[in-house]
């Protein structure tokens, strides 16, 4: 499903420029639920945005479902972003000043679908997070973990291909965070692909496959 062949992505410019990652060449499968795991500034949400589309390679290759998003021109990866795939967050990315039902709606919103279409798949994946009670409740009236729900019902309210998660249970506790793996984990078995950039080993443990980075390159694939 995830082709990555030869990545570099570098920011700056000469004694400033960095190089966030040097030839990663890396395949995920449709179904898999995958760790990236590696120190801070290896070069891990880096690549998480390649796979979701919020930033092209300098150079190299992005396959996904054998297209090349690598080539796609603005317009094409602003499509490929809103339909294929669902981003979740450490700190949610809520917006304050709507309540739940809004925030998990507005994927559908820039989709274009209708009032009634679009409550009745809000409400679905409400109900799958097990939060429908919260359906008019603001974000800071929300606990930590309710707010990860929330942020999660929003990533796959539209139904994509694959949840692209950076740090999902870094601002959670521990029990809480233990109940969002289980939810990754729901999602997963229910067809979806998960890449999960984490810290945490019993995050990462709970995946089918850990992938190192190290330096801006992919140091070691463990099953």
């Amino acid at each position: 499903m995830i082709e990555l062949k030869d990545i570099y992505k570098s920011f700056g410019k000469k004694d400033g420029k960095v190089e966030a990652l040097r030839g990663i060449t890396l395949n995920i499968s449709k179904g898999e639920m995958v760790a990236v795991m590696g120190k801070s500034g290896s070069g891990k949400s880096t690549l998480l945005n390649i796979m979701g589309g919020l930033m092209s390679p300098d150079n190299g290759e992005y396959i996904y479902n054998n297209k090349k998003v690598s080539e796609k021109n603005d317009k094409n990866l602003t499509s490929f972003r809103r339909d294929e795939v669902g981003f979740v967050v450490q700190y949610f990315a809520l917006v304050p000043d709507l309540n739940v039902f809004q925030n998990v709606a507005l994927p559908l919103k820039y989709k274009g679908y209708g009032r009634k279409k679009i409550k009745a798949m809000v409400m679905e994946s409400l109900k799958e997070l097990e939060i429908e009670d919260k359906v008019k409740a603001y974000p800071n009236e929300l606990s930590g973990g309710q707010q990860q729900r929330v942020a999660i019902a929003r990533a796959i309210v539209k139904r994509p291909q694959m949840i692209l998660a950076d740090e999902p249970t870094g601002a959670l506790d521990e029990a809480t965070g233990k109940d969002v793996q289980k939810i990754f984990r729901k999602l997963n078995s229910d067809g979806i692909t998960v890449v999960i950039v984490t810290h945490d080993k019993n995050v990462a443990d709970n995946c089918d496959r850990i992938i190192y980075i190290k330096d801006g390159k992919t140091d070691e694939v463990m099953e």
